[in-house]
């Protein structure tokens, strides 16, 4: 079974609902070991979240620590699953930055959009994926055998 960053923000309504549908179907997918997956929010920095401690985006620890803690975990698994909303309000570029490192590592990405994305997708995400598959399509996508499949659409 394959292992997967979960890439993906939950800092915006938007972000968090993407995140609960995603994971409630990645979660019943067979060919991923769900157990051995990399969550970057099971990993904070001593338990300092944006809800609990605003403050910290200011502080140099927690930031070296949550990007080298972040790095350790894509380097650990066999693709990156990035949860991609693409409305500019609610895109994490955090995500979109963890794709690009999995990229250059030769890693397989996987960009999952919403069902319904409602709006044109950035052509570096759009072009640089391994795959890019629907929220619908989670529960049932091979994750063991990732190949070549384009996003199809408009992108700016």
């Amino acid at each position: 079974m394959t292992t997967a960053y979960l890439a993906g923000g939950w800092f915006t309504p938007a972000q968090r609902d993407l995140q609960t549908q995603a994971y409630a179907q990645l979660h019943h997918n067979p060919t991923l070991d769900w157990a051995h997956c990399f969550f970057p929010e099971q990993h904070v920095y001593r338990g300092w979240t944006p809800a609990t401690q605003p403050e910290m985006f200011a502080n140099p620890e927690w930031q070296l620590a949550t990007f080298a803690t972040d790095i350790r975990g894509i380097d650990a698994t066999d693709c990156l699953i990035a949860l991609l909303d693409p409305r500019p309000a609610d895109t994490d570029h955090g995500a979109l930055w963890e794709m690009g490192y999995a990229f250059a590592s030769h890693k397989p990405v996987v960009l999952v959009l919403p069902d319904a994305p409602g709006a044109d997708v950035n052509l570096m995400p759009a072009v640089g994926a391994t795959a890019v598959v629907s929220l619908a399509e989670l529960a049932t996508y091979d994750f063991a055998g990732i190949s070549y499949r384009p996003y199809v659409g408009r992108v700016f």
